[in-house]
């Protein structure tokens, strides 16, 4: 677990190795999956091969990102972002919620695509999906913050949550919505966890609600008329 603790310097700026080590991963997956095709076919997520049962691609689609440009991009997301995610979280949790996020995100997908058949076949393997939560949850966690997107606009708080819902819908409507699905399920699952909308909260409010819903039994038992005579066995 130290070792998880332990920063890297990279061009002068020191990273958290997790992060460090979740972008390296993807570049390198990536890498292999553009050239060494089983690679690729065996990472990559369609709903139909999870629901016959090769859940490990609930995890390994995140791993592989093959436009050149959006692979640089979410490798400088992990290690900006998830930095002070890290910082925030520790290491250990950083990589819980990763991967809370990746697979949530696909086991939403797989279940879209029983009713939506369209998604059943469709491919997904993108590191965006990630990245786009670590920027909500960034958004979230540090409001105040302001970052410059493509270096000219300054953005914080709640212009980027706006900001990285509404690119993730224009590239759905101009190019594939099926292929954002599991982006906008990681935007709200990462929102969801941070406002505190967790599976158990939901539950124990569930819970709340029901016995508050529940219909008031009448007692058997009646009130003694206090002005009568108290009982004899009354001391």
């Amino acid at each position: 677990m130290n070792a998880l603790r332990r920063d890297v310097t990279i061009l002068g700026g020191r990273f958290p190795i997790v992060t460090v080590g979740l972008a390296a991963t993807t570049l390198i997956v990536s890498i292999l999956g553009a050239n060494v095709g089983v690679v690729g076919a065996f990472g990559v997520m369609a709903p139909s091969l999870v629901w016959q049962g090769q859940v490990w691609r609930l995890l390994t689609w995140t791993f592989f990102e093959m436009a050149p440009l959006s692979l640089i991009f979410a490798c400088l997301i992990f290690l900006f972002f998830g930095r002070e995610l890290a910082y925030r979280w520790g290491p250990a949790g950083f990589l819980q919620v990763c991967t809370g996020i990746v697979v949530g995100s696909g086991i939403v997908t797989c279940l879209l695509a029983q009713v939506w058949p369209r998604l059943m076949n469709f491919p997904y393997a993108s590191a965006w999906a990630l990245g786009e939560g670590l920027i909500v949850a960034y958004a979230i966690l540090f409001p105040t913050r302001t970052i410059l997107v493509y270096f000219v606009i300054p953005l914080a708080g709640r212009q980027l949550l706006i900001l990285t819902f509404a690119g993730t819908l224009l590239f759905g409507l101009l190019i594939s919505f099926p292929m954002v699905v599991p982006h906008f399920a990681a935007q709200g699952l990462m929102y969801a966890y941070l406002r505190g909308y967790s599976p158990r909260m939901l539950w124990l409010q569930l819970r709340a609600r029901s016995v508050s819903w529940a219909p008031k039994r009448r007692s058997h038992l009646k009130a003694v008329d206090r002005d009568d005579e108290p009982p004899r066995w009354v001391h």
